[in-house]
């Protein structure tokens, strides 16, 4: 988007302060520097933040929903938190509506 002029840089100072107010937000909560580029607990907020940076839509609420449940079933096991969607059955069928979701096609 910037390389195709479509959006601009914030200006310099601006951006550098974002920065600051990040790095002094990670250190607030208690998160290593080595680990500041994890984004974690709250990639949810970053895609949306990220969002409103480029100009894009936020997520819908079942792709968010979808992707913190997967998560957390990674945590719980991750061989086999693939394997079992039942109690999510009405969140994948709504994602399945979604043209872009799994899009398959017919041999």
């Amino acid at each position: 988007m910037i390389l195709s002029g479509k959006t601009s840089l914030p200006p310099y100072d601006e951006m550098m302060q974002s920065v600051a107010e990040f790095y002094c937000a990670k250190e607030a909560n208690g998160v290593p520097k080595r680990n500041t580029h994890d984004i974690g607990r709250d990639f949810v907020t970053y895609c949306d933040k990220y969002a409103d940076y480029t100009g894009y839509p936020h997520l819908e609420e079942w792709r968010k929903k979808l992707c913190v449940t997967t998560i957390l079933r990674s945590l719980d096991n991750l061989e086999t938190y693939r394997d079992s969607w039942d109690d999510d059955h009405e969140l994948l069928q709504e994602a399945l509506q979604d043209p872009y979701f799994a899009q398959r096609t017919t041999p």
